[in-house]
């Protein structure tokens, strides 16, 4: 016979629909006989209002939405429901938690897409990132072309760096490292003179202009 009274059992049903694991409720009702092996027998069909709870009650409205929600939006509620700091990245097992909670109807939206453009706005985004790379490769042809013992790669991955933020620092630190660098090397090597870069001339873009 249980030795789990009836205002016991009550306060451990309470406890886990508050979210309570079954750890945190024989640590505070161990006193009253209750037990993990009691809690799988009696507690495992209670439904749980937790964290997790109230925040798919939020997101699954939205996330089923035609248009779906947008993975800033998804990722700020969750962050928002956990307490989790704006400036830290959300747990992994909390992230996949959630995503495997959402119906099969729910769509997260890629924050670039214009939902009623869907396929426009992809179109023009792998465009633009076309006509980026072309002449991204023409800078740093340009560059290896006028400072040949440099290594284009670096030279590349500098300048998207700087360009973007890559940089775990960031932009400030990485531009400040670059300075004490350049600062060094004009310490230990006499310098060529400096010439501006010329400018390139796009002569399809002058005959339109004219």
């Amino acid at each position: 016979m249980s030795k789990v009274t009836d205002a016991t059992r009550r306060l451990a049903v309470m406890m886990r629909s508050e979210g309570a694991g079954y750890k945190e409720i024989v640590a505070a009702l161990s006193g009253e006989g209750v037990t993990e092996n009691w809690c799988k027998r009696n507690l495992s069909t209670v439904a749980v209002f937790d964290t997790h709870y109230f925040l798919m009650e939020q997101l699954l409205p939205l996330a089923t939405l035609p248009e779906g929600i947008s993975r800033m939006d998804f990722r700020t509620m969750i962050k928002e429901a956990y307490a989790i700091p704006f400036d830290e990245a959300i747990p992994e097992a909390i992230e996949r938690k959630v995503r495997r909670a959402l119906p099969e109807n729910a769509f997260i939206r890629p924050d670039w897409m214009e939902p009623e453009s869907a396929r426009a706005s992809q179109t023009e985004i792998v465009q633009s990132a076309s006509i980026l790379f072309d002449r991204l490769e023409e800078m740093v042809a340009e560059f290896s072309h006028n400072h040949p013992s440099v290594s284009p790669w670096h030279v590349r991955q500098e300048i998207v760096t700087l360009a973007v933020g890559g940089h775990p620092a960031g932009p400030m630190v990485q531009g400040r490292r670059m300075l004490d660098a350049v600062e060094t090397m004009e310490g230990r090597v006499s310098q060529k003179p400096m010439h501006d870069a010329p400018l390139a001339i796009d002569e399809e873009f002058d005959r339109l202009c004219v």
